[in-house]
């Protein structure tokens, strides 16, 4: 039977309009006025003084992350049913680059592992090294579905950093196979000095050091040689998780310059600030790159409305704290937060209900720009008739303190505990199924799958992307 949506306001990218929203099978058919009738039998779904919202698509997610000889608590269904609750339907996770596979059955075989996953998802595959044989790999990812790589500047010592001198011809094998390329960008080299000044005297290092073990000025510089890189030539790069003001500064300049340099940020960059390590239980706040002093998060605010960076996703990294405090120390304590769940939330009260942004301004960096940017457009990050039936039921005007005691995520805590908002999310629909309502889940295991993204619009010099939200 067909679903017919009513009563709710769907936010679009050209606004916000009183439509009822008819379903049929996975896919929107049609959008109503309210006036229009339906002629056949329908199952309706009372949104009234709601808003609909494009399913958010969060771009940057570690679920099921084996790292440092552990694994996060949160696998995909935990962390896929979590973000599902808090309005996402779609996510990008990693496949590693696995030294005796090919890059196609590193990403088969993370397929295989999202199997328990609720909600649909595409991948980045990661890239540590460059060669001739890895040039035919490319084509084969990009056949597969994959539309992202992504490589590191940093982390030499734990094997994830790619050689400087291979990023130029990894680069343009990426573009001539149709991939965007997604940096992880902190300098290396900064990165060792920082450590070597702070380890002068013997000091001994707390969590609190950590934004000067990997200061701003790593991630700007990174940045600054990857985009001088992109602009000789006119390759499109991604810059995963900004949080230094010079970095906003560095892709302003770059942007002047013609340079396609796309940037994504995340909530805790935008809300939490350094102070927050000199706090009790400071590993609530521990993430690379590091949390930095307030006046970096006011900027990146700034080029977040100014178009200079385009995305926000969360950089879901879930480890309980009993797992951090194994080793306190900043050179090896598990970096990373929880937080799918609370991403819509969170940058709807602190964008819109502050004046910021406004509803059209908020699904585009949420959904629109993520769909875009990762050949999911525009099957998805739209509401529009033929678009993929992923939508958000949200109420503007319901509180929420946020407390430990209601994450979803196996973390068991959140790094914004305390804060009250206004707006929640009361349902989520992924391909035209119910699977989150009034805070329960109503949907799967397993119902998730692996969906095959297009070229990203990166790649064909989406100017509309640059111009500001």
């Amino acid at each position: 039977m067909k679903k017919l949506l009513t009563g709710g306001k769907i936010v679009q990218e050209t606004g916000v309009s009183e439509k009822n929203v008819l379903i049929a099978g996975e896919k929107i058919i049609s959008l109503l006025d309210p006036e229009q009738t339906v002629q056949e039998e329908v199952e309706v779904i009372d949104a009234a003084g709601n808003l609909i919202f494009p399913g958010i698509i969060d771009a940057h997610t570690h679920y099921l992350l084996h790292s440092r000889g552990t694994t996060t608590a949160d696998d995909f269904f935990s962390g896929s049913r979590a973000a599902a609750l808090g309005g996402v339907t779609t996510f990008i996770d990693y496949a590693d680059h696995q030294p005796d596979k090919t890059l196609a059955e590193s990403a088969r075989e993370r397929i295989a592992e999202a199997e328990d996953s609720v909600l649909d998802f595409n991948l980045h595959q990661t890239v540590h090294h460059y060669n001739w044989k890895l040039e035919r790999e490319l084509g084969e990812i990009r056949e597969l579905g994959l539309s992202s790589l992504k490589i590191f500047t940093t982390y030499k010592k734990e094997g994830y950093m790619i050689p400087e001198k291979d990023i130029p011809a990894l680069l343009a094998a990426a573009c001539d196979s149709d991939l965007l390329l997604t940096v992880h960008a902190e300098d290396e080299v900064v990165i060792e000095e920082s450590l070597a000044e702070q380890k002068e005297g013997g000091k001994e290092l707390s969590l609190s050091d950590h934004p000067d073990l990997r200061p701003a000025r790593a991630e700007e510089k990174a940045v600054k040689k990857i985009a001088q890189l992109a602009l000789k030539n006119n390759y499109p790069v991604y810059i995963a998780h900004i949080s230094a003001a010079d970095t906003v500064k560095t892709l302003q300049s770059f942007h002047g310059q013609g340079g396609r340099i796309f940037g994504e940020t995340t909530p805790h960059y935008l809300l939490l600030d350094r102070s927050y390590l000199e706090r009790e239980e400071p590993e609530r706040y521990f993430m690379v790159p590091p949390l930095r002093e307030t006046e970096h998060k006011e900027q990146i605010w700034q080029a977040l409305l100014e178009g200079t960076v385009q995305v926000v996703a969360t950089d879901h990294c879930a480890f309980t704290l009993e797992q951090k405090r194994e080793n306190r120390s900043p050179l090896k304590m598990l970096p990373g937060l929880p937080g799918s769940e609370t991403l819509l939330p969170l940058v709807h009260h602190f964008g819109v209900n502050t004046g910021m942004m406004d509803y059209r301004e908020l699904i585009r960096v949420l959904a629109g720009n993520p769909a875009r940017i990762f050949g999911l457009y525009p099957e998805r990050g739209v509401i529009r008739e033929g678009s993929v039936a992923d939508l958000v039921v949200f109420n503007p005007e319901k509180k929420v303190e946020l407390g430990d005691e209601m994450v979803q995520s196996r973390a068991g805590y959140s790094p914004y505990q305390g804060f009250k908002i206004l707006g929640w999310p009361e349902m989520t629909l992924s391909r035209g199924e119910i699977i989150a309502r009034k805070g329960n889940f109503t949907g799967s295991r397993g119902r998730g799958r692996f969906i095959k993204a297009g070229i990203s619009n990166c790649l064909s010099d989406d100017s509309n992307l640059l111009q500001g939200v």
